[in-house]
């Protein structure tokens, strides 16, 4: 945690200065109102054990800035304040031995009961201050961490006193005895059992001295939201931790992506050849400690909003998934705004049920939102791109971190960019996509909208986005994957295994990728092979028969699954069968008058066919071979979703038609969608036609029959 960010931090009582400070220390701080009041160095010790050291779970960081220091004292000049109590306990003219008296003190707390930290949480903290001010100016490079040190520790200091306080730290070893606090500050923690958190301090750091220190100062309070999020999506357990060198290669793929994008001091720490070993091994320390929560950037937990859009109702709305363990009800606010948003999770259903969130606008979705309680925020990120899936729980479509190969999408995409993303379309989609009209009104006003989006060819995906890089800036990409993993397939079993498939329904293999072409090597089951890694999957059941155990292996990880003929359970699944609809539309248990379970519908009739229209529609029509027409009422919404506490709405509903009947026409707006009956698989098409009188002709006069089919191969296919 950063100061400021618990309880009871920043309490600053009315103190004398410093005792032991220079004369112009003290003269300055009465000079200074923002630090008339001087702390001592037990004043910081505790402050930075209440700041710290309380009771909590997840990593314990000991990061300090001056605006953190800022925020726990309230001050300007904390760092200062913090300084001249340090000093108040130095010789600094003693060389190797300037820290004798802390030392005495640590050493006397060694031999006690050690139930309060180590008396060294000052000097601790002044020596990550200085790692903090690692820059490059005048004075020093950036990596010259002890000039910033004595700094640090004398500010203001004349350039003989502070190089010989560099000497003195550096070159005649004053520093080892601050690596033996950071020792045994590290030790104390863990002693604690994770009662005040989980050390983040490395065991073996490199540099072997300065990364102590540097550890803590690498990882913000940003920076550790951020990595929450990596670790979420890695699915990590602490039985299950990569090694540092496979961390680091996965976050080099995870930062491509902007909205994964951490501070500019871990950034460089990422790229710095010197730096990534230490990166690596203090990330490896989070990731240990971390506790499964998914964080903000203000420590609250995360909960990620979905935009969800439905094309039938042409509405759009906020999605808030319910958490793993999450609370039965939220309330949320947003930044400066008095409205609450009222949050109740209904039992079997992913999202909350809400009420009072606020509308869906541009700059919801291009600047994103952000909802805060108590212990929870719930925030949609930036978007100038969003991808839409299929969602089963809303029966319309909901966005999702990035495109899924193969899969179906509508798109949004910000007009700034619309020209380049339908070049890309053009270029790698599979053929079938459209632009959708928002002529009538705008459904996501600012944005563009394409439908029946897939994606097929990776490499021609690269191929666009490289010549097309700022449409990768915005996140036009394939979703970020930091661990190969299996997906798809046809699993069974899943209530007692989740990596058993059905024989030739094997699951294939998604291995990272980033924005340089990489080959990996894949093993399967001893045999090796070389793939491009390009966010698109490898058919695994293309290179395996029959049944058994499978083992994958790449880039150091191993996965595997087993094929098997069928479940273990041939008898239908538990709670199957057992509720249906009655003939008034009520639900029911299969003993008490059920005509309808399912898909099984007894004494049906095969000469009546069943049309699912949309709901919504100006009007509906079905035409018959006679050339008539007969107009279609939209039913109500099925009476039982009124007696329960979901917010759903059926897109579709069902028509009746006899065989006599030949096409759906449904109108919204001066355009017609046209669908055909009887056929397995039936065309669409979107025309604006006076309807009923070209029907009507179409029927009684054989050229007018031919123009109406001329004017369907003229609309095209639109399904």
């Amino acid at each position: 945690m950063e100061p400021g960010a618990t309880r009871g931090l920043g309490t600053v009582s009315d103190e004398s200065p410093v005792f032991g400070a220079s004369d112009q220390d003290t003269e300055d701080a009465i000079s200074d109102p923002a630090t008339s009041l001087v702390d001592t160095y037990e004043d910081w010790q505790r402050r930075l054990a209440d700041a710290f050291l309380y009771p909590h779970d997840g990593p314990t960081v000991f990061f300090v800035d001056d605006s953190g220091l800022a925020r726990l004292t309230r001050a300007e000049e904390s760092a200062r304040n913090l300084a001249a109590a340090v000093r108040s306990r130095l010789r600094l003219t003693a060389g190797r031995s300037m820290f004798d008296r802390l030392l005495m003190a640590y050493r006397r707390w060694q031999h006690g009961p050690k139930t309060e930290p180590p008396p060294v949480l000052p000097v601790i903290a002044v020596s990550v201050l200085a790692a903090t001010r690692m820059r490059s100016d005048n004075v020093a490079r950036s990596t010259n961490y002890y000039v910033r040190l004595a700094q640090t520790i004398l500010p203001g200091g004349g350039d003989a006193e502070l190089e010989a306080l560099r000497r003195n730290l550096e070159e005649r070893g004053a520093f080892l005895t601050v690596v033996e606090m950071w020792v045994g500050l590290h030790r104390w923690i863990e002693d604690q059992h994770g009662a005040v958190g989980t050390s983040t301090i490395p065991e073996v750091p490199y540099p072997s001295r300065i990364g102590y220190p540097l550890s803590q100062a690498l990882v913000r309070q940003s920076d550790r939201a951020s990595l929450t999020r990596l670790f979420h999506a890695l699915h990590l357990s602490p039985d299950d931790l990569p090694v540092p060198e496979t961390l680091l290669c996965t976050l080099d793929i995870w930062a491509e992506d902007a909205r994964n994008r951490f501070s500019e001091t871990f950034m460089g720490a990422l790229a710095d050849p010197q730096m990534r070993s230490l990166l690596g091994s203090v990330v490896v320390a989070h990731a240990r400690a971390w506790d499964g929560k998914v964080l903000t950037s203000e420590g609250k937990q995360r909960i990620a909003v979905k935009l969800g859009i439905d094309l039938g109702t042409w509405q759009t709305r906020w999605l808030f998934p319910v958490p793993e363990e999450g609370p039965r009800m939220l309330i949320l606010s947003g930044q400066g705004e008095e409205q609450e948003v009222s949050l109740n999770a209904v039992e079997g259903r992913e999202y909350y049920t809400d009420q009072g969130a606020p509308a869906v606008t541009f700059e919801g979705v291009h600047s994103g939102l952000q909802l805060r309680g108590g212990e929870f925020a719930a925030v949609f990120p930036p978007s100038a791109v969003v991808f839409f899936c299929p969602d089963p729980q809303t029966g319309a479509w909901s966005s999702t971190s990035g495109l899924v190969p193969f899969e179906e999408h509508v798109v949004a995409v910000s007009s700034q960019h619309a020209t380049d993303f339908r070049r890309m379309l053009e270029e790698a989609a599979a053929e079938g996509w459209r632009r959708l009209p928002q002529r009538r009104s705008f459904l996501l006003e600012g944005y563009d909208l394409f439908e029946k989006v897939r994606f097929f060819d990776g490499q021609a995906l690269r191929d666009v986005l490289s010549r097309l890089p700022g449409l990768r800036a915005i996140g036009a990409v394939a979703e970020v994957v930091p661990r190969a993993k299996l997906v798809h397939g046809l699993p069974v079993d899943g209530s007692i295994s989740t990596s058993r498939y059905l024989r030739g329904g094997a699951p294939d293999l998604l291995v990272p990728f980033g924005s340089e072409h990489r080959i990996v090597t894949v093993t399967l089951d001893g045999r090796s092979d070389r793939i491009a890694a390009n966010g698109f999957p490898l058919p695994i059941r293309s290179f395996i028969d029959g049944t058994g155990r499978h083992v994958v292996q790449v880039e150091g990880q191993e996965l595997s699954f087993t094929t098997v003929n069928e479940g273990s359970d041939p008898a239908p699944p538990a709670g199957t069968g057992s509720f249906g609809w009655t003939s008034s539309g009520q639900m029911s248990v299969s003993n008490q008058g059920v005509t309808i379970i399912g898909a099984l519908v007894p004494e049906s009739d095969d000469d009546v066919a069943t049309v699912l229209g949309r709901r919504g529609r100006d009007e509906s029509w079905l035409l018959r071979d006679d050339g008539r027409a007969e107009m279609v009422a939209e039913p109500p919404q099925p009476r039982f979703l009124s007696s329960i506490d979901i917010s759903f709405f059926s897109p579709v509903f069902e028509i009746r038609a006899d065989a006599s009947a030949r096409w759906l026409a449904q109108r919204r707006g001066p355009l017609w969608r046209l669908t055909e009956i009887g056929p397995a698989n039936p065309k669409q098409y979107d025309v604006e036609i006076d309807l009923q009188n070209a029907w009507r002709r179409a029927c009684s006069d054989a050229n007018a029959a031919q123009l109406w089919k001329m004017r369907m191969r003229m609309a095209g296919d639109g399904a």
